[in-house]
């Protein structure tokens, strides 16, 4: 059966729509058979489209993916079918995520495990298979291409989506050779798509660029192109790309005469703020350390002074380096000088890491710009890691590309041939594809360092978009875009009144909607969240959730350095709330664990307390085992008192007139406080730590002392019970045996007394024996023999009594003894 009958329209029509149900039924049937593909392992593909399949076994998936082509290559029509399954999950998976290097190195496996099967001779549809594999390539060229509008840079995006278009016009003219089949003509249509759809996005980032660099492109050539291709896409995202790239041409053609805004010389500051906090163990301690009175963050940075010149982080050894040194202050100015009673200051150290280079993507070859990267550690937990650089001439387009660097959601620049790497290092040395990724191993391996040194679960805190972008401008200007003419701003009314001026008054936003997006933002004097404090006319400070921008055009460069550390310290306590928070967090979660076995200990106590049951050692384990519990949690729950008490004391520190010197600072603080929500992020850890110590902890500590409270009693009655039937036992045991003992003496007297007996009737017959036998009695000899039978008989009589009295007397009497002091009444 050719392909033609195999993949039939209504799937390839509800795959245009998005709509993936009946192709994937269709391959099941086809592949989940005996001795073909198992179900789990088919089901296990459709997490290639989720942007969390790093949760699915890699290696797992890997083999579900080889698996499926092995089993689809010499199925007629299942090899394109499986392919083409495969790109549409590619594709939703580009829908969801700005990071494509997951599906990237999919990609590449699939291409590599197809040309293997092709080469080996195993696959029956070669040729459409191929072309099918053509689109997997193309889609990967094509989320290269968008790398470069997530970095801002204009030209490289062009020059890319040009590409792109190239590479679709050759997969048309490669399908000329292919049989004729609906999967062909859904191929084609969605290559002749690509074409349009890159050929235009090409034109209108090439205007975008030209307009703001050599002040002539063709906005209106670009629209009309832009305008093309979306009336000749289905409604769906492409024709919503579209039009979202026209918008953003039509608001610059519609101010294409204006003069628009340069950045002659500004610095930008990329602050990646975090927090450090100390995990807390099984058994509820922190690690086994006891409490102290010196801070976390103190004791780390006291750690840090004399340990931080061996450590080695992000690849870089800080003792080797020659750009690296290690700093015991934060290099700030007096302002910060306080005078607080009990000496708390804004105060900590510096490890300073070797320059970073980036390139401008735009421009790989010329010389990289330097930025000086600082770990700025704060006594009072606000730590950040601290990113300068340098504007020089910078249009909105360079302006926007270096806001959009600090996200996790910019351009891979690895992808566009210009990662990023440190000053002076060798060939061998680490690279990144993103100033995010950079900044996370750097914290994440000062962490391991302050772990591996103090021995202790040091853990940093964080997330991907916790980041801010101080924009200070020292000169800008206006640049006509018809005579080149070049007039300076003296004010921020001038600069915020500025074609241009929209990426510096915004936030950075998570990703990219369009080419140049940024036309469209809002720029209302009115509206914009300008921070009123003290300062001369002209001046601006501007702050946005993850932006501040400064401009004091009349003041010394002194001055803008006061307000830029201002801005820098009201930034960075992002970072101590995160921690605070994975903090608290960690205690709580160590408390409900504790209580879980609290609870399941309490659970298997006996529900009826029968003293006879409890045995003394079940009763000391189950006391013990309770008394080690509630210990425990009674040693958590100070820990988290004693954390919570010292987080509020900076708390209060931070709001006092004591932190700094200058009351117009102290204002000026306060007011950029209150532009961060302050407040809020404050009142949020206020009712965390209200929740978490209002639990029930309390509650079951009282429990499980009121059953200890209950055991005890039920144990002291067990014991005392076991006492008295002990007592009966032996009182019993010695009764019987006194009664055993008097009985046989009274055997043995009866046999005594008939042996007496016995021996005196002995006696007398022998006395009468010899009167009978004639002897006379008054012959001496006679006489004497009566005599001494008699004499025998009554010697031996006596001797048996006395022994019999001997023998009995004082074990009967001891007997007796016994008895009578155990109580007893003998018969």
């Amino acid at each position: 059966m050719d392909i033609a009958t195999e993949i039939g329209a209504e799937h390839l029509e509800a795959l245009g729509e998005g709509d993936l149900r009946p192709l994937r039924r269709w391959l099941a049937g086809r592949l989940c058979r005996p001795g073909g593909l198992a179900a789990e392992e088919f089901d296990l593909l459709a997490s290639l489209s989720t942007w969390d399949s790093a949760r699915v076994e890699q290696p797992q998936l890997r083999s579900a993916i080889e698996r499926a082509l092995a089993v689809a290559a010499p199925l007629p029509g299942a090899a394109p079918g499986l392919l083409l399954y495969l790109e549409a999950l590619f594709e939703e998976y580009w829908e969801e995520a700005w990071d494509i290097e997951p599906a990237l190195e999919h990609m590449r496996f699939v291409g590599e495990r197809w040309s293997r099967l092709t080469a080996q001779g195993h696959a029956v549809d070669e040729a459409t298979a191929g072309l099918v594999l053509q689109m997997i390539e193309l889609l990967a060229v094509e989320m290269v291409c968008y790398d470069a509008g997530y970095a801002g840079s204009l030209a490289t995006w062009s020059e890319l989506a040009a590409r792109v278009a190239d590479r679709a016009e050759r997969m048309l003219a490669d399908a000329i050779s292919c049989p004729r089949s609906p999967l062909l003509s859904f191929v084609t249509e969605q290559a002749g798509g690509d074409v349009r759809y890159y050929r235009a996005l090409s034109l209108a980032a090439r205007a975008v660029f030209d307009h703001f660099s050599t002040g002539e492109s063709e906005v209106g050539g670009a629209i009309r192109a832009l305008h093309d291709a979306e009336e000749r896409l289905p409604d769906g995202i492409e024709r919503s790309e579209m039009r979202a790239h026209r918008f953003a041409l039509e608001t610059l053609a519609a101010s294409v005469e204006r003069p628009w805004l340069r950045v002659e010389h500004g610095q930008v500051v990329y602050l990646y703020p975090f927090g450090l906090y100390e995990d807390v163990a099984g058994d509820g301690t922190s690690a086994g350390t006891p409490p102290s009175a010196v801070s976390l963050p103190q004791e780390l940075i006291n750690t840090a002074r004399w340990a931080a010149f061996d450590w080695t982080i992000a690849g870089c050894s800080i003792s080797e380096h020659p750009q690296a040194y290690v700093s015991d202050d934060l290099s700030l100015s007096d302002i910060w000088k306080g005078d607080d009673p009990l000496d708390r200051q804004f105060r900590g150290m510096t490890i300073t890491l070797p320059d970073l280079e980036i390139r401008d993507v735009d421009q790989p070859d010329a010389e990289p710009q330097t930025f000086t990267v600082e770990l700025r550690l704060s006594e009072l937990g606000n730590h950040f890691l601290r990113i300068v650089g340098q504007l020089s001439e910078a249009t909105p387009p360079q302006v926007y590309a270096a806001m959009v660097r600090v996200a996790p959601e910019a351009g891979n620049l690895a992808q566009l041939g210009t990662p990023l790497r440190m000053a002076e290092a060798g060939p061998s040395a680490p690279q990144w594809q993103r100033l995010s990724d950079f900044a996370n191993q750097v914290i994440s391996d000062l962490a391991g360092q302050l772990a591996r040194t103090t021995a202790r679960q040091v853990r940093c805190s964080g997330r991907p978009g916790m980041y801010h972008v101080l924009l200070s401008v020292d000169r800008a200007s206006l640049v006509s875009p018809s005579t080149g003419v070049v007039e300076p701003v003296r004010t921020a009314a001038e600069l915020l009144s500025a074609f241009g001026a929209q990426p510096l008054c915004n936030p950075v936003r998570d990703g990219m909607s369009a080419v140049a997006e940024w036309l469209r933002y809002p720029v209302d004097a009115a509206r914009l969240p300008v921070v009123d404090v003290p300062g001369f006319a002209g001046d601006l400070l501007l702050r946005s959730c993850n932006t501040t921008l400064m401009m004091t055009p009349g003041s010394p460069s002194y001055m803008m350095r006061s307000l830029a550390e201002t801005a820098e310290f009201v930034a960075s306590l992002e970072g101590m709330f995160a921690g605070w928070q994975d903090q608290l967090g960690g205690y709580h979660q160590a408390v409900l664990e504790q209580l879980a076995e609290m609870t399941a200990r309490l659970d298997r106590g006996r529900a009826e307390l029968d003293a006879a049951e409890i045995s003394s050692a079940a009763h000391r384990r189950d006391v013990e085992e309770l008394t080690d519990l509630q210990g425990r949690l009674e040693a958590q729950q100070l820990r988290m008192h004693g954390f919570v008490m010292s987080s509020r004391t900076v708390l209060m520190f931070l709001t006092a007139p004591s932190l700094v010197t200058s009351p117009a600072i102290r204002v000026t603080i306060d007011r950029l406080l209150v532009a961060a929500r302050f407040g809020e992020l404050r009142a949020e850890f206020e009712d965390m730590v209200d929740k978490v110590l209002a639990d029930r902890v309390g509650a079951l500590v009282e429990a499980s002392m009121r059953r200890q409270q209950e055991w005890a009693l039920a144990a002291a009655r067990a014991a005392r019970e076991r006492e008295e039937e002990e007592l009966r036992v032996r009182r019993f045991r010695e009764e019987t045996a006194a009664r055993r003992r008097a009985e046989r003496e009274r055997v043995n007297r009866r046999r005594i007394d008939i042996l007496l007996g016995v021996a005196a009737a002995v006696g007398l017959s022998g006395v009468m024996q010899l009167i009978q036998a004639g002897y006379d009695l008054h012959d001496l000899w006679a006489l004497s023999l009566a005599v001494g039978v008699l004499l025998l008989a009554a010697a031996f009589g006596f001797t048996l009594h006395f022994m019999s009295r001997d023998r009995r007397g004082p074990r009967a009497r001891s007997a007796v003894g016994s008895v009578d002091d155990a109580g007893s009444v003998t018969g």
